[in-house]
């Protein structure tokens, strides 16, 4: 990359690293790029494995994402992440809080947000957040923190929406990406025809979280729920004219299958190309209650 002059951009996002000695190599471009550009928005995704599977990646790379943690200027891990780089478990929310304080006191990262989290419905109350059906489909939560240097405590807010599957691949990919591109304090950073939709995030009603990282969130997600639905309907249509299930798991389906299932997975990123742009905004972020 370096020798390609590829490293004079002024973000950067990293995902999915296995091992520990390809993580070692992004941490050495990180530290670089830091010492170069001191402004650089670094996007953290450290993945490494999820509540249901647990690590599924060379557990070696903890100690290096946890090197990297101060480096990151945003980071969005799912729960299971959040715990095992915070070592505490979350469960409850005196435990969330106990997480985003400590990889906010210990890292100095300004923007935490769990991609994904699971609480029981008292605690769900005690956020603000909803408890019910988001469109008759269960309610994803996530969960933004943002460090408030004038209070020394961080800033809680959430986002709620629908559940839309989890046959996609490349979805967490695509949230990074999106949220990174969005993210600034200033909407004239960002060229029409996207600047219009960041605009209409301006006005917040009452308990609304009016965040720079919460509207790019907010955006990311619009973004990529549209996504979904196309890529759902296309994938159905595909699987009926080829006799093919695409939600059954690929490891499961005959061997002649399998490249064809995940084909008839792929995001359907051009055809969305104007709500990539464009999204509409259905969902929007409320400030948590307090912790």
């Amino acid at each position: 990359m370096d020798k390609n002059h590829v490293l004079g951009q002024d973000r950067l996002l990293s995902g999915y690293t296995p091992s520990p000695e390809a993580l070692g190599e992004v941490e050495k471009l990180i530290r670089t790029q830091r010492e170069t550009r001191p402004d650089t928005v670094y996007l953290l995704d450290p993945v490494m494995g999820d509540m249901d599977r647990g690590m599924y990646v060379n557990p070696d790379v903890l100690p290096i994402y946890r090197r990297m943690l101060p480096l990151a200027s945003i980071i969005c891990p799912n729960q299971f992440e959040a715990q095992v780089l915070s070592g505490i478990e979350i469960t409850c929310v005196a435990s969330l809080k106990a997480s985003l304080n400590k990889l906010h006191s210990a890292y100095h990262i300004p923007h935490i947000l769990i991609t994904s989290l699971d609480l029981p419905t008292s605690d769900l109350e005690k956020i603000g957040a909803s408890t019910s059906l988001i469109e008759g489909k269960q309610p994803m939560l996530l969960i933004g923190s943002t460090w408030n240097p004038d209070k020394q405590q961080p800033s809680v807010w959430h986002l709620q929406f629908p559940s839309l599957g989890e046959y996609f691949s490349g979805v967490g990919d695509l949230f990074s990406a999106l949220t990174i591109a969005r993210y600034t304090e200033h909407a004239n950073d960002i060229p029409q025809p996207a600047r219009a939709a960041y605009e209409q995030l301006s006005e917040t009603q009452e308990g609304e979280c009016d965040l720079a990282i919460a509207r790019a969130v907010t955006l990311a997600v619009a973004s990529l729920q549209q996504v979904l639905v196309r890529t759902a309907d296309t994938m159905m249509s595909l699987g009926k004219i080829s006799g093919i299930d695409p939600l059954q798991a690929s490891h499961l389906a005959k061997e002649e299958d399998r490249v064809k299932i995940m084909r008839m997975r792929e995001l359907r990123l051009v055809q969305s190309a104007n709500d990539i742009l464009q999204p509409q905004v259905r969902y929007r972020p409320r400030w948590a209650h307090p912790l």
